[in-house]
């Protein structure tokens, strides 16, 4: 399931990154390039569309990186296995230590 939410958050990255490449800073963009279809109303579908598109797929990244990120928990610590001490009594140095108690 995260393969699944990852590799549709980086497509909605690339194409959110095109559409945005699509527009144009001062209104122009692709709406431009259809200079006989403005007498059809073609370009203002075309920008409400890019608009909408933009709108999506931020609204996509969004969901998906929220959604991603409260699935990926952070794995619990393995505990550590309790060395047992050579020697069989306990508080005695285990062989190769040196020392035992301190005197008081």
């Amino acid at each position: 399931m995260i393969a699944l939410i990852s590799i549709l958050l980086v497509l909605a990255s690339v194409l959110l990154i095109a559409v945005v490449f699509v527009q144009n800073p001062k209104g122009g963009g692709l709406s431009s390039d259809f200079g006989a279809a403005q007498q059809l109303g073609g370009v203002q579908r075309t920008n409400d569309f890019i608009e909408k598109a933009t709108w999506t797929l931020a609204a996509v990244i969004l969901v998906a990186s929220i959604g991603l990120t409260s699935m990926m928990k952070p794995a619990k610590p393995k505990e550590q296995p309790k060395q047992e001490q050579q020697g069989g009594k306990p508080g005695a140095p285990a062989p190769g230590q040196q020392g035992g108690q301190a005197p008081r």
